[in-house]
C-alpha cells in the first residue's frame, strides 16, 4: 500500500545529484506512454511522477531522452522476459532500481525472486511509492534492499544455488570505474549460473557525462565520468567469471514510435557498430561461476 504521509518535496531534496537521475528514466518512461505507439506501454511512470508532483518539462527530459529510454527499456525487458521463460524459478536483480517498474510490467510467476536493490534514500522513495508487495495471489516474491550496490555484503542474503540474471539500467555506466568493476566482480563471483544485461556506454560518452544538460539540471559535475568501454569483451577480460553473450544496439530496433527520419539514421547505422554503440546500446553476459 502506498504511504499515504509521504512527503515527495522533502524526499526529493534528501536525494544526491546521482540518485536524483531517476527522474530522467521515470520522465523518460512517463512520456512514451504519451506516444501514439509506446515501446513500453506503461502507465505507471506517469502515475508516479504526478505522485511527487514533478513536472517533466522542467527536467528537460526531451523527445530524444525519451525515446532512447523506453527504447533501452524495452530491450531490457526483452533480456528479462525471455530469461524467466527458460527458468521460471529465477532470482532477478534490479541494480540501481531507482523508480523502475519492470517488475509490475512483466508480472513475473510465483517461482521467482525479485530483488530492487539502491542505495537507502532511494529504497525508502520507492518502498513509498512502490511497496514490495505481490502484484498477484500467484505473483513472484518482491524484495526490497537498501544497499550500496557496489558493496558486496549485500549479497549475502541472496540465493546462490538458482538461476539469475541481474539488470541494471543506467547504473553501471555512472558508476566511476572503479566502483562499476567492484559491482560486476562480486556479481560474477556471488552467482554461478545465469546472466547480466545492462545499458553500456562507449569511453567518449562516459567521459562526457557530466556535460549532458539533462543531468547537469540533476546536480552532476561538469567533469564526472562514468565507466565506459568500446569493445564489450573488455569487460570479459576485466572481470573473471563473466563470459560475453550479445550486444543489441537501439539502431536495430524498428518501431512506429521511432519517427521516420530517426529509422532512416537508425537503419544506415545499424550495421556500423561503433557508431550504434554511441546511442543505445545494451550489453548481455554470463555468468561463469568464478569465485573471489
Amino acid at each position: 500500500m502506498v504511504d499515504p504521509l509521504f512527503d515527495a518535496p522533502a524526499a526529493l531534496a534528501r536525494l544526491s545529484p546521482v540518485e536524483r537521475t531517476l527522474l530522467v528514466t521515470l520522465a523518460g518512461r512517463a512520456r512514451d506512454d504519451r506516444r501514439p505507439a509506446p515501446y513500453l506501454g506503461d502507465p505507471m511512470p506517469a502515475a508516479v511522477l504526478e505522485r511527487l508532483g514533478t513536472d517533466p518539462a522542467r527536467l528537460g527530459v526531451g523527445s530524444v531522452v525519451s525515446l532512447a529510454t523506453a527504447l533501452r527499456s524495452a530491450m531490457l525487458d526483452r533480456a528479462v522476459r525471455a530469461f524467466l521463460s527458460a527458468h521460471p524459478d529465477a532470482v532477478v536483480v534490479e541494480l540501481g532500481a531507482g523508480l523502475e517498474t519492470r517488475r509490475h510490467r512483466l508480472r513475473p510467476g510465483a517461482g521467482v525472486d525479485w530483488y530492487d536493490v539502491d542505495l537507502p534514500a532511494v529504497a525508502k522513495l520507492r518502498r513509498a511509492l512502490l511497496p514490495p508487495e505481490p502484484l498477484s495471489a500467484g505473483g513472484a516474491r518482491a524484495h526490497l534492499v537498501a544497499a550500496d550496490a557496489t558493496a558486496p555484503d549485500w549479497l549475502a542474503g541472496l540465493p546462490r544455488d538458482r538461476p539469475a540474471i541481474a539488470v541494471a539500467d543506467g547504473l553501471v555506466g555512472l558508476l566511476p570505474p572503479d566502483r562499476a568493476r567492484a559491482l560486476l566482480t562480486a556479481l560474477a563471483a556471488h552467482f554461478t549460473e545465469g546472466e547480466l544485461v545492462f545499458n553500456a556506454y562507449p569511453r567518449l560518452v562516459a567521459r562526457t557525462i557530466g556535460a549532458q544538460p539533462v543531468l547537469r539540471r540533476m546536480g552532476i559535475p561538469r567533469g564526472y565520468t562514468g565507466f565506459g568501454f568500446d569493445d564489450p569483451r573488455h569487460v570479459e577480460a576485466l572481470v573473471p567469471g563473466l563470459s560475453f553473450v550479445e550486444e543489441r544496439f537501439g539502431t536495430q530496433e524498428r518501431g512506429a514510435a521511432m519517427p521516420p527520419a530517426l529509422r532512416l539514421t537508425a537503419a544506415l547505422f545499424a550495421r556500423w557498430p561503433a557508431q550504434s554503440r554511441r546511442g543505445v546500446w545494451v550489453v548481455r553476459y554470463r555468468f561463469t561461476g568464478a569465485r573471489g
